[in-house]
């Protein structure tokens, strides 16, 4: 109702506007300098007139143009007459005035049009950067000559910088981890040779240092194949997930070889064990009496690392009370003739602290899978430095015990610093499975403990340091949340350094 009423209005203003060119003529007879051109402001009213309000306004302003004409200039006032001049000089004002009115009215609708291609042009964009947004995703366009890409308004800032900075930088391919970057090489000349739709998978790194998955699927556009278009999108959510069901699948395959490979290896062990029994109740030699002891003592450090590490289930021994100083020396100790060898040096730095209650066999693994990485991070030499001191976690002010173990090796990269603690990453060569960290963060986990690490790949100063807070007195044992396998028990590296 309200925008009827204001159409009429329109209507009626538009009407009342097309009386003023001939008002106009009456003002122009009256001022010298535009008493020779009397139609001039008429016409550009008649335009005027024609653009702002259509088509009726526009038809009746140049007939009131002619009259007024006819009766200002051409006669004398107060009478009217009908000649062939009058006729003719009232048409030419007529058509000059339609045709005026003509080409305004054309420039209108143009503008019309042009409005609208704009505000549907605007409603596509605003789609697109909300379509966008939404699915956290950009869109952009790839020159393949060039190799430019340039990033639409509006798209997510999947490379923790703004489009703008991107676009100006040409490539994002500096930003992609370099172990990644020889695919999206790859992708890009497969679709230069065949014109085939570019897809690819890979990680950056954003200025915090956060690593992030990124899919970007495109194509050569149809009507310009030398130009590719496309949209990148944040897929780290779903590459989290894949890579915790891959774990959660090799675990459980682990967890069944291990399992066998525990039962076959106790069976040959048990009947050694008996056969050197009976050898000592057979010998009367002291000399091969020692020899059958030692053996008997080797063999049963082999079954127990057998039942401890490659049966690979978790261990349900209750908690005692041990002296974690003492516990320290002993697995020190276990690695004194290794460091000799390497040439690396030990200095241990412990002050007495209080029994910490503890299941004994997972914190000597996690002290030996700590110390044995510590020794391979030094293939040339170097040291290592173990302190030990009492603490209080600043948490809950409950007591404790940190450890700390200090090497001077070649250091980590921050990249690598992240997923030390994932299962199966290594970077070590070989026979490594990349379980001994995981398994220490969860022990630590596990007695309510934490662990930190700081590290420098620095050539003058390299080395990296772990540190292990254990709070003394700890009622309840619960499984590590990292993984939802609970009745899984990872390798431990000390216990696979004994079986070699």
């Amino acid at each position: 109702m309200g925008l009827s009423t204001h159409s009429r209005l329109v209507q009626v203003c538009g009407y009342l506007a097309a009386l003023l060119p001939g008002a106009a003529i009456g003002f122009s007879t009256h001022v010298t300098v535009l008493r020779h051109t009397p139609l001039a402001i008429s016409f550009v009213l008649i335009g005027a007139i024609a653009r702002t309000f259509g088509r009726g306004p526009s038809i009746l302003a140049p007939i009131v143009a002619a009259i007024c004409f006819n009766y200002v200039v051409a006669l004398p006032a107060y009478a009217w007459a009908v000649s062939s001049e009058g006729i003719v000089e009232t048409s030419i004002i007529l058509i000059l005035g339609f045709a005026i009115a003509y080409l305004f009215q054309g420039q209108r609708a143009a503008e019309r049009g042009l409005r609208s291609a704009n505000e549907a042009l605007e409603e596509k964009t605003n789609a697109l950067i909300q379509a966008q947004q939404g699915s956290n995703s950009a869109a952009w366009s790839f020159d393949p000559k060039t190799r430019t890409t340039s990033w639409y308004e509006g798209g997510a800032e999947l490379f923790g910088r703004s489009l703008a900075e991107m676009t100006a930088m040409g490539s994002p391919l500096p930003l992609v981890l370099e172990e990644d970057r020889p695919k999206i090489r790859a992708a890009t000349e497969h679709t230069l040779k065949t014109g085939e739709p570019f897809q690819v998978e890979y990680r950056v790194v954003w200025p915090n240092g956060e690593i992030r998955w990124l899919g970007t699927s495109g194509a050569p556009k149809l009507a310009a194949p030398s130009i590719w278009i496309g949209v990148t999108m944040d897929i780290t959510n779903r590459k989290t997930a894949e890579l915790a069901l891959i774990r959660s699948e090799k675990l459980l395959v682990t967890s069944r070889l291990a399992s066998s490979v525990s039962h076959e290896i106790n069976n040959p062990l048990e009947a050694i064990t008996n056969l050197i029994y009976l050898a000592k109740s057979k010998t009367v030699n002291e000399e091969a009496q020692a020899y059958l002891k030692e053996t008997e003592r080797e063999l049963a450090r082999i079954a127990h690392i057998t039942n401890q590490s490659l049966r690979f289930h978790r261990q349900q021994s209750a908690p005692i009370e041990i002296d974690v100083a003492e516990t320290l020396r002993e697995v020190v100790r276990f690695y004194e003739p290794r460091m000799s060898a390497a040439s690396i040096a030990i200095h241990l730095d412990i002050q007495p602290v209080p029994e910490l209650l503890c299941c004994a066999s997972e914190i000597r693994q996690t002290l030996g899978n700590l110390i044995q990485n510590a020794l391979e991070a030094m293939p040339t030499g170097g040291c290592v430095r173990l302190r030990m001191r009492p603490c209080t976690d600043w948490r809950n002010g409950s007591k404790g015990v940190r450890i700390t173990i200090a090497n001077t090796g070649r250091g980590m990269s921050a990249q690598t610093k992240r997923r030390i603690y994932e299962p199966f990453f290594t970077t070590k060569d070989g026979t490594n499975t990349g379980l001994g960290l995981w398994v220490t963060a969860g022990i630590v986990d596990r007695h309510g403990g934490s662990i930190q690490v700081w590290s420098s790949t620095n050539s003058e100063r390299s080395g990296s340091a772990f540190s292990v807070v254990l709070p003394l007195r700890r009622s309840h044992f619960s499984p590590t949340e990292d993984s939802k396998l609970d009745h899984l028990l990872p390798t431990t590296t000390e216990a696979t350094q004994n079986a070699n």
